[in-house]
């Protein structure tokens, strides 16, 4: 597509607070990979878990929490 028929996409900033745990894990991943946690982990990982609720809107990990 041509620079005037391309969407633009744009980001925004958020915070997230994380488990030591899970944080932990995430960090030796990125580590492990020699990336950054939240380019290459988190911002991979979103995308794929909206994928996979596929237009659902009812979160299947708060299940057990209601």
């Amino acid at each position: 597509m041509a620079g005037s028929e391309r969407k633009k996409t744009r980001s925004v900033r958020t915070f997230v607070m994380l488990p030591n745990e899970s944080y932990g894990r995430i960090q030796a991943l990125a580590e492990a990979n020699d990336v950054s946690s939240a380019w290459w982990v988190i911002r991979l990982l979103i995308p794929k878990f909206l994928h996979q609720q596929n237009g659902q809107f009812h979160l299947p990990l708060l299940a057990g929490h209601r």
